[in-house]
């Protein structure tokens, strides 16, 4: 159990000390907030103990907690002012002369509840990594290699770079990361850019930030991820693209990449996880309707397609596909929905789709229809749409979320 003891009476700071160390605490001291400032971050105390007169009440009790909500604050006081005590919101308190009984009393009850929310810690763990294996189903060796990883990572507490194609599922990947991780019990909170880091790392304490597609940021907002990732915060940065490619187009920084390589999770595409579109498919079926059945020869239609969109373009297939039919999927269907199962390697030789222009056409829709074309083409895969119509991949996604546009 690690204790902080925040007191400028020298007398009374010792005996607290003592008591502390002789129940198996590691105890540092200090007189003066400003001294133990730096400790909260860097020793993270279990307990602390604060003679009150180092600041109001109330909110030095709140400071202490730094937003640590199992953090135990005892509050310490001269014995006339117990009722400042008593308001200032801590867990208890102690009086001075400081009583050895007093001290003792206060670290069994400190290390008892310690004890049951480790229990509980571990109950909550236990529950998360049930939760993980449901939202990220898969059997096939580069899956189950990617889910050892994405645990390790959370194990860590450091910051994690979430690396994969679009569609690979980094947002419930995110989640998992989060919930695996000793922040589990806080919140996982979405930034973009626009917002203030700030503002949003003391609204996640003590929980997690994550930053989707930071290639679609610019330089300097990667920036202030870096600055307050040098803080207390933890954050999980998803990539839709290789590093390589986005340190070499310009579109990662590479001191954020630097900062966040030595924890990277990759999550394969699903061309790659062999014998997953089988069991995937079937699943999103039970979800969408458990009285339709996939016919085999659809099964072998959905495993030739080599799925650009990833998971989830096989999610809005199934969904498509069990939309128009009765009791049983069937190949024709699949294949209608697809349009024609091709290999990777024949995607550009598609015939492009024409955007029909008229006099009097506005500009916008013009542009709305060409971006929802060609993401069509692209089969919803925004990195292709972006060097298609030779944007930004930022452009893109501001501009589907301008017009509405979900692939």
């Amino acid at each position: 159990m690690k204790v902080l003891v925040l007191d400028p009476d020298e007398s009374s700071r010792d005996a607290v000390r003592r008591g502390f160390a002789a129940a198996g605490g590691s105890v540092r001291v200090f007189s003066t907030l400003a001294e133990a400032d730096r400790a909260l971050v860097e020793h993270d105390p279990d307990v602390v103990v604060a003679a009150l007169e180092s600041g109001s009440g109330t909110d030095l009790v709140r400071q202490l907690r730094g937003g640590n909500r199992s953090r135990i604050v005892y509050a310490l006081v001269d014995s006339e002012d117990l009722e400042r005590a008593v308001e200032s919101g801590a867990d208890d308190f102690l009086w001075r002369p400081v009583s050895a009984g007093r001290v003792g009393q206060l670290a069994t009850a400190a290390a008892a509840r310690r004890q049951t929310e480790a229990s509980l810690e571990e109950t909550r763990l236990r529950l998360a990594s049930v939760e993980v294996h449901e939202s990220l189903p898969g059997r096939s060796p580069g899956w189950i290699s990617a889910l050892a990883s994405l645990e390790r990572a959370a194990a860590s507490g450091a910051s994690v770079l979430l690396t994969g194609e679009s569609g690979t599922e980094k947002d419930a990947a995110a989640l998992a990361i989060h919930r695996l991780s000793p922040r589990g019990a806080g919140r996982l909170i979405y930034i973009s850019e626009g917002e203030s880091l700030e503002l949003a790392t003391r609204q996640a304490r003590p929980g997690t930030l994550f930053l989707p597609s930071v290639e679609a940021t610019s330089a300097g907002f990667q920036e202030a991820v870096l600055r307050q990732l040098e803080g207390t915060a933890r954050f999980i940065v998803a990539l839709d693209e290789a590093p390589r490619e986005a340190l070499e187009a310009g579109r990662l920084l590479p001191r954020l990449y630097d900062a966040l390589a030595g924890h990277t999770v990759h999550l394969p595409p699903l061309r790659e996880r062999e014998g997953d579109v089988a069991l995937l498919a079937r699943r999103f079926l039970d979800q969408i309707d458990p009285a339709l059945s996939l016919d085999p020869d659809a099964l072998d239609a959905l495993q030739a397609h080599d799925w650009p969109g990833n998971t989830r373009e096989l999610a809005e297939t199934v969904r498509r596909a069990a939309r128009i039919s009765e009791d049983v999927i069937g190949p024709t269907v699949v294949r209608s929905v697809l349009g024609r199962p091709l290999p990777r390697a024949r995607m550009r030789q598609r015939k492009a789709p024409v955007v029909r222009i008229a006099v009097g056409d506005s500009l916008a829709d013009v542009e709305r229809r060409l971006i929802s074309k060609t993401l069509e083409f692209a089969r919803g895969n925004k990195k292709k749409t972006a060097e298609l119509l030779k944007l930004s991949l930022k452009t893109i996604y501001n501009k589907i979320k301008e017009y509405g546009l979900e692939h």
